[in-house]
């Protein structure tokens, strides 16, 4: 018998709803519930091992099963074979929601300036070749931060930078690279896979000690910005996370 427990990312999510049902947040679990230390919820909450009866103690405190909310030994194992870069993703996927309000739209030759009008769809599979942008709905005005998981498995900041120099939006449609870009469009380029975007929507400008400025080139994200990020978002009151994904094939 394992002496701990790791929550899935579909448990993790299961628990951030049934604390918004009970009305708690992750410290009251602490302050007020005495379960845990804050260590160990925020453990428990970022998929970490956590003690096997403390997890749950955590899971009958939100009357969840906790057979439900651990990883199964089949996907304790798959876990095991991803990057420490795709576990801070998918920890990061498991505080925001799936959208349809962002996406990628398709750029043909013939539309490439920056007059070109927008589809009303979203492409869930490009060729590489292809030229594309990154489109997102904003349902209210806000700071964006846009970032990009490629095939490779390496993670880019698209927004703020050179290519969205403005990350302070209103309402409505924002088209990435923005009007006045080095680039009217991204090239598909690389190896076949999946894709990834995710955007984090503040009031303000995001407290993260790497954020880039609006000239800089996309500043390629390692394992401590995303921790960083992480925990912003975590400790953020006023903070959407939304995510998306795409395939990328051969011609």
């Amino acid at each position: 018998m394992a002496r701990s427990l790791v929550a899935s990312s579909a448990g993790i999510k299961q628990a951030r709803i049934a604390l918004e049902r009970q009305n708690l947040t992750q410290m009251a679990l602490v302050n007020e519930r005495g379960i845990a230390s804050w260590s160990t919820i925020n453990n428990f909450f970022n998929g970490k091992p956590v003690q096997r009866q403390i997890f749950i103690e955590i899971c009958s405190e939100l009357n969840l099963n906790w057979q439900d909310i651990a990883l199964s030994p089949s996907e304790e194992e798959e876990t095991q074979k991803l990057t420490p870069l795709d576990k801070l993703w998918q920890q990061l996927e498991t505080l925001g929601s799936p959208t349809e309000q962002m996406g990628l739209v398709l750029v043909k030759e013939e539309t490439l300036g920056w007059r070109w009008q927008t589809p009303s769809r979203y492409e869930k599979s490009v060729s590489l070749g292809s030229h594309i942008r990154f489109e997102i709905n904003l349902e209210s005005s806000g700071y964006l931060l846009l970032i990009q998981k490629d095939t490779s498995g390496k993670v880019w900041c698209f927004c703020p930078s050179c290519f969205a120099s403005q990350p302070q939006l209103d309402t409505g449609k924002t088209i990435v690279p923005q009007e006045g870009s080095p680039m009217t469009s991204f090239p598909i380029e690389g190896d076949a896979g999946k894709e990834h975007i995710l955007a984090v929507i503040t009031k303000d400008a995001p407290t993260l000690d790497w954020l880039p400025q609006g000239s800089d080139t996309p500043l390629q994200l390692e394992e401590s910005h995303l921790w960083q990020l992480l925990e912003f978002v975590n400790e953020s009151e006023e903070c959407q996370v939304l995510y998306t994904d795409y395939m990328i094939t051969a011609n």
